[in-house]
């Protein structure tokens, strides 16, 4: 299945080179000044965990999918730091030292900074799916949870119309 996921993102990425090295049309002089094409963005996952594992392993399997990534190791790094542009989400684990991914959850409602949020946990028991419930999480995901889960809740987190990899 990552194999799969991996040739396809190196696929795309050969053919993307091609096609630009093999444009054909004026070049510019050196005293032209040059433009740059710029890509649209993908959307942004932003995933907000304390386990540094984790965090390298969603890093790694976000951007073979084709989303931009964030990563902090704890609620206050993140509430530090600038929010994003443009669409994103916020992928959120339940129990970590400091502020927990649930008050987080309240200080992001309570500042008017709206984020969807996924929460996920590795806790499995009655209080945990409690407390994630009453956080109002687009989608809640057990670890370990595998990559169509994964993708189901950031497309479910995401705006419709938001450039999202293919």
């Amino acid at each position: 299945m990552y194999f799969g996921t991996m040739l396809r993102w190196l696929t795309r990425d050969v053919q993307f080179n091609l096609r630009a090295m093999t444009q054909r049309g004026p070049r510019p002089s050196p005293a032209q000044p040059v433009s740059l094409v710029v890509e649209k963005m993908t959307a942004t996952v932003i995933v907000v965990d304390d386990d540094a594992s984790i965090r390298r392993a969603l890093r790694w399997q976000l951007q073979i999918l084709g989303f931009g990534v964030l990563d902090f190791e704890s609620a206050e790094e993140f509430l530090a730091s600038e929010p994003p542009t443009g669409d994103a989400c916020l992928l959120l684990d339940v129990y970590m030292p400091g502020m927990t991914g649930i008050e987080l959850c309240r200080s992001l409602a309570a500042s008017g900074r709206h984020l969807p949020t996924i929460l996920i946990s590795g806790r499995d028991d009655r209080q945990t799916r409690q407390m994630m419930r009453k956080a109002k999480p687009i989608a809640s995901l057990l670890k370990p949870f595998d990559e169509k889960k994964l993708l189901s809740a950031i497309r479910k987190a995401l705006p419709r119309g938001s450039d999202l990899p293919k």
